[in-house]
């Protein structure tokens, strides 16, 4: 989950080339600027209420696809259900707003929160409880982007085993990578566009690095990360340049 896979600016160069991002991907990107680039004309508090909207709208997205008799009839099943934790079992990314959101909503849940203050290195995801997310509706874009068809590779992943060995399908459903990494997309580029560095960060460290800091949001939109180097990954370019 930490590996992105993608050239986080593919969409914008593809666009310039006259080769054209699959509308799904476009749809979830533009819903999420559109959410962010007026949130930054009012600072912090507001880009974090963006991405929640980014949450709900490529939801949303998803699940209009999901109501599509085609789509169901025509994907194969997922293994993803309630009770299975096995992809939290890995480490899991997220955008810097992303955990800057988690963090916020965290502090008005005591009992996830104290979940999270018990976690440590090695561990499963500190929200994973009885096989299913503590948090799931403020869970992070490639959280909600895994829809894989055998839960052996899953577990096969986790044990460190050779798929092949395990003779598991590695398949997963394309539709939802799509779209929340379209979401991610458009929700990490503008802000680094305009000078303010969203990097992706593992989770957990980042998140309860920043969990007890009040003035995190505040400090990362004035340009000083609040997170610990080590938990950057190399998800995005930094940006060229700061606008205050």
């Amino acid at each position: 989950m930490v590996s992105s896979g993608f050239d986080p600016f593919a969409l914008m160069r593809d666009q310039t080339r006259g080769a054209p991002p699959p509308p799904l991907e476009q749809a979830a990107f533009e819903a999420a600027r559109a959410n962010v680039a007026p949130a930054m004309k009012q600072g912090s508090a507001a880009v974090l209420d963006a991405v929640l909207a980014t949450w709900a709208d490529a939801d949303r997205l998803f699940d209009k696809l999901r109501a599509n008799p085609a789509y169901v009839l025509g994907a194969p099943p997922a293994a993803c259900r309630r009770g299975c934790g096995w992809c939290c079992h890995q480490k899991v990314g997220a955008a810097a707003a992303e955990v800057l959101a988690m963090s916020r909503a965290l502090a008005e849940r005591p009992t996830e929160a104290r979940m999270l203050q018990s976690w440590k290195k090695g561990q499963p995801c500190a929200f994973l409880k009885d096989g299913a997310c503590a948090v799931y509706d403020i869970r992070p874009l490639k959280c909600r982007s895994l829809w894989h068809v055998d839960v052996r590779h899953c577990m096969a992943k986790y044990a460190g085993l050779p798929v092949s060995g395990a003779k598991t399908d590695p398949s997963f459903r394309h539709e939802p990578k799509i779209i929340y990494e379209g979401a991610l997309k458009g929700l990490a580029l503008p802000l680094i566009k305009q000078g303010h560095d969203c990097p992706g960060l593992e989770l957990m460290p980042a998140l309860k690095a920043v969990m007890d800091n009040p003035d995190a949001a505040s400090q990362w939109w004035m340009g000083k990360s609040p997170f610990p180097a080590e938990t950057v990954l190399d998800w995005f370019p930094k940006p060229a340049k700061k606008k205050r």
